[in-house]
């Protein structure tokens, strides 16, 4: 029950919501859906940390996975990633936007970090965010043991990202705050420090008036 109860909430989650990942605190700082004809759904949710970590939160709903229609993930965007073909050092990321966009057939396997990941899928939908419509091409790939996932997203616009996930599971997640309610807690602590002030400055008052004419 506690699991169903957490997803909800995970679903529910927007823009300046707040969670906790193993001990970190999360700020939600976007939210944006992917979709695409046939009914395959993403929610997205960027989530940043104090300390300028950047992951994202993903739901995925799957209509062909007749056992598991819906899966969590988590993506580390890679920066200056260098993906390449078996057997080859060639860096094939400054082609990929253009063989992706072309509609090319994909690399059956590609290597990131002397490690072999296989594909397995490609999506193409639309991808919304505040009010922003874009195409997006995704090609997935998964390791060996089906762990860890690479994800390639290109963009109708020329942006391409890089993403390594893994996927996670709801109750993993805690202290879920959403706005309203950190909004609702700084008034009452702005209140409870205004009641304070006033407390002591009747006691102040008191004290003089009994200096004064005690």
């Amino acid at each position: 029950m506690s699991t169903t109860i957490t997803a909800i909430q995970l679903e529910e989650l927007r823009s300046g919501d707040r969670l906790r990942y193993h001990g970190v605190d999360w700020n939600i700082e976007e939210y944006s859906t992917y979709q695409d004809p046939q009914g395959y759904l993403t929610d997205e949710w960027l989530l940043n940390s104090p300390g300028g970590s950047q992951y994202y939160l993903l739901r995925e709903f799957d209509p062909n996975n007749q056992s598991i229609s819906v899966t969590w993930y988590l993506a580390h965007p890679l920066q200056n990633a260098r993906l390449a073909l078996p057997n080859s050092q060639e860096n094939i990321v400054p082609r990929l936007w253009q063989d992706m966009q072309s509609q090319a057939e994909p690399y059956p396997e590609l290597q990131l970090f002397y490690k072999s990941y296989y594909f397995e899928s490609q999506t193409e939908g639309n991808y919304e965010t505040e009010g922003d419509t874009q195409s997006r091409i995704t090609w997935d790939y998964w390791d060996q043991e089906h762990q860890m996932n690479l994800a390639i997203e290109a963009f109708s616009h020329g942006q391409l990202n890089i993403y390594s996930t893994k996927i996670v599971k709801p109750e993993e997640f805690s202290h879920i705050q959403k706005t309203i309610e950190k909004n609702h807690i700084n008034i009452i602590g702005y209140a409870s420090k205004i009641f304070q002030t006033l407390v002591a400055l009747i006691l102040l008052f008191l004290g003089l008036t009994l200096m004064i004419f005690g």
